[in-house]
């Protein structure tokens, strides 16, 4: 893998891939061979506060609980469906515009090792949605520069807590969000 904070992202105009560093800023055409081995932090616990009336490892916020994935835990996008599937939940979706914005503050602190989460969202017919019994999918907020056409399902970029559309096959660490 790729030390911690770099990104191989496949650039269609350059036809080749582009190595970003979302801590620095820095982006290359080679593979950066400096940086940390990527084992990642360790587990950031979530106090009886954070939790609030949700199963342990849960966070409580806005009448949901919420699920970010280990670090080193990524999944596809239907990996990460099936997961949150298995933990009791959906892949989050947001029914206020300033969830990702929340979501984005608790991964500074948390650390997830890619630099998307995956969200429920997908483009079906040339359309997003957050999928059967969400809200409509008004006013996002996206990226600069996005949707730019390059994959069929929906992240949220984690250093700004916008939407990018991105590959569904890419693998993310991804939000589960459930009821408490």
């Amino acid at each position: 893998g790729l030390p911690y904070g770099w990104e191989k992202k496949f650039d269609g105009k350059m036809n080749g891939f582009l190595y970003i560093n979302h801590v620095t800023g820095e982006t290359r055409t080679s593979p950066p061979t400096h940086g940390s081995s990527g084992t990642g932090p360790a587990p950031v616990q979530i106090s009886a506060r954070e939790q609030g009336s949700c199963k342990p490892g849960w966070r409580y916020a806005f009448n949901f609980c919420y699920y970010i994935s280990a670090f080193a835990d990524i999944q596809s996008h239907s990996g990460a469906q099936a997961a949150c599937k298995t933990q009791g939940g959906e892949l989050f979706w947001p029914q206020f515009v300033f969830e990702s914005f929340f979501l984005k503050k608790t991964l500074n602190k948390v650390k997830i090792s890619t630099h998307f989460f995956w969200t429920n969202g997908e483009k079906h017919s040339g359309k997003w949605d957050w999928g059967t019994g969400h809200p409509a999918f008004s006013n996002p907020k996206w990226s600069a520069g996005q949707p730019d056409g390059s994959g069929t399902c929906l992240a949220v970029y984690a250093h700004t807590g916008f939407l990018d559309d991105q590959p569904c096959e890419t693998q993310y660490n991804y939000v589960c969000k459930t009821k408490p």
